[in-house]
């Protein structure tokens, strides 16, 4: 979240001249309005296309409550904000707004993080002793009581995802009802609970089991979009039959699509994820496990149709296959089983 210096209007202040006024002094930013929020949660229930589309419960719309319990601070009317770590605001910005805190104090209530725009930017004696006459500190966040803390020790889980950062990140099943990250619970505010990371460094994304009913195929599609909301990077054709077992049709226009996802480098590292993970639980080539069987162009369960799972595992291997192609299809699975395979094969 970096850290964010949170201004507050007074209540009977006019939002809209002091959204002129920051307009006219060209900073890009404003104090949330009534009509904000109201356009925003119609876009969440109307929208398909929109970001938040996920937020929606299946049976009815979203309420007002709800959009401003999940969204806290950016979506409080008359409070506007901004972060300023790793550079994130300029020391022009911050200049601006000093310049628009000291010449609008009147209008406003409170600063939260007055504090973090002080001392990360250069401003004029008279804008600090603005600032400093407004800025709150936060009270120091309530425990939980011990027994209800936790502090969880994975080191593992059901596949490594690519997300939008640098760093990777393990979905595993938990007890929820959307994607979201597991934290060590520490606070009752759970917005001051760190998230949990492993010995590695890597985070926990919490998936909710799949259903037992008729809406299987709307349920993943859902927890995929909020799960890519969170920084998901993968193909939908891979991560929802890996982790959910769900089988795939038509193998050439999945392998295609994960052509379109991935790159050749990060086709092959899947495909060799998949086949271990594949393999450690039916054995490659013996009874009850899987094989590659080049008059099918497929991996098949041996000894008869197998479970959902391995299928499943046979078409995401199968998909990744045909998308690395035959030549590199072979080397690998040469290194993999130790046995030789060549192109023609896999063509």
């Amino acid at each position: 979240m970096g850290q964010l210096v949170i201004i507050y209007a007074k209540k009977d202040a006019d939002l809209a001249k002091l959204n002129k006024a920051l307009w006219d002094a060209n900073i890009d930013n404003s104090f949330i309005t009534e009509g904000d929020n109201a356009a925003w949660l119609e876009d969440i229930n109307t929208n398909p296309d929109a970001p938040q589309r996920h937020l929606k419960p299946a049976d009815r719309d979203l309420t007002m409550e709800e959009l401003i319990r999940t969204f806290g601070v950016h979506a409080t009317v008359g409070a506007m904000n901004f972060d300023v770590a790793f550079s994130r605001t300029s020391d022009k910005e911050a200049n601006k707004y000093a310049a628009f805190i000291k010449k609008h104090i009147k209008q406003l209530e409170a600063i939260k993080g007055g504090d973090e725009l002080i001392q990360r930017y250069q401003i004029s004696n008279n804008e600090v002793k603005a600032i400093k006459t407004i800025t709150v500190e936060d009270p120091e966040p309530e425990l939980l009581p011990v027994e209800e803390q936790s502090n969880p020790d994975l080191q593992s889980g059901l596949y490594l995802c690519k997300s939008w950062s640098d760093t990777p990140f393990w979905v595993v099943f938990g007890n929820v009802e959307r994607p979201s990250f597991l934290k060590v619970k520490k606070y009752k505010d759970d917005v001051y609970n760190n998230l949990y990371k492993d010995k590695k460094g890597y985070a926990y994304m919490l998936i909710p089991l799949l259903p037992l009913n008729n809406r299987q195929i709307e349920f993943v599609q859902e927890v995929y979009e909020h799960a890519c909301s969170l920084g998901l990077r993968e193909n939908f054709n891979f991560i929802i039959p890996l982790v959910y077992g769900l089988d795939l049709v038509n193998l050439n226009e999945v392998a295609d699509n994960y052509k379109e996802t991935y790159t050749r480098e990060e086709l092959q590292a899947r495909f060799k994820t998949v086949f271990s993970m594949t393999s450690s639980i039916y054995p490659y080539n013996n009874i009850n496990g899987f094989v590659w069987r080049d008059d099918k162009k497929k991996f098949v369960p041996t000894g008869g149709e197998g479970t959902m799972m391995i299928r499943t595992r046979c078409s995401v291997l199968t998909a990744l296959a045909r998308a690395i192609g035959g030549k590199y299809s072979a080397v690998i699975m040469s290194e993999m089983t130790g046995n030789r395979y060549v192109e023609f094969e896999f063509k």
